[in-house]
């Protein structure tokens, strides 16, 4: 996965994990919605400028739009994710099963 589409997915979870509107984080930020949707989707790396911008928008550091474990490996991915459904309430244990379940 190349690096604009990283990030743009890493900025979506990061928008969605708060509960901002897409349109909502462009106007924080001061950056077009079409703007916002192009960073989200990988088709277009945002300057410098407009990285800081939606860094503080999300109210993380620069560095954390970056990190990422997609690289990680396998072993590691699988612990996390032990780690994550430990840490599940009832209906998200549900729902995780139910999407689980379904994959091939």
């Amino acid at each position: 996965m190349s690096t604009k589409k990283l990030l743009g997915a890493k900025i979506r979870s990061l928008r969605k994990s708060k509960k901002i509107a897409q349109e909502k984080l462009s106007e924080m930020a001061d950056i077009s919605p079409r703007q916002m949707v192009r960073i989200e989707m990988g088709q277009s790396f945002p300057t410098v400028e407009n990285l800081e911008k939606i860094a503080i928008a999300l109210g993380v550091s620069i560095q954390s739009l970056f990190e990422n474990d997609y690289y990680d490996s396998v072993e590691l991915l699988k612990q996390k994710l032990r780690e994550k459904i430990d840490s599940l309430d009832e209906k998200n244990t549900r729902f995780l099963y139910i999407v689980a379940s379904n994959l091939d």
